[in-house]
């Protein structure tokens, strides 16, 4: 059964791996991924209180975080993406999450994200700007 639980402090080291796990894979130059790492201990340290993690029978198997309609970081361990998880999330927070941004060369996230009702508005560098089509 998944479940949601809000990240407490002590939680940090997982929160802040998890959330370069959706960035590092995506980028090529050393330098700009050491600022990143840098910059993603920061702001996690600041944006902690609003993530929450996404648990399997207690287990934690994601997180996410949600900061003015904007899904600002979704990430969910392999082993249990394609398995319907992702989708049951912004079903269950779609009054919640009005926008996204994933960079552009993460080709999987933004198919999902395509294909659970968002569209492209805005392509700033290699970061795309998406947001919740109306239905």
């Amino acid at each position: 059964m998944i479940r949601y639980r809000k990240v407490k402090k002590k939680d940090l080291p997982m929160l802040i791996e998890y959330k370069l796990l959706t960035i590092i894979p995506y980028i090529s130059d050393n330098e700009e991924k050491l600022k990143v790492i840098s910059y993603v201990n920061n702001y996690m340290k600041e944006k902690y209180i609003n993530c929450y993690f996404i648990l399997n029978n207690f287990k934690v198997i994601g997180a996410f975080l949600i900061d003015n309609y904007e899904l600002d970081m979704l990430y969910i361990i392999p082993e249990y993406q394609n398995r319907g998880i992702g989708g049951s999330f912004l079903n269950k927070y779609k009054g919640e999450i009005k926008k996204v941004k994933v960079r552009d060369n993460n080709k999987l996230g933004v198919n999902f994200y395509v294909k659970n009702g968002f569209r492209e508005v805005k392509k700033n560098k290699d970061i795309l700007y998406l947001e919740r089509v109306e239905v």
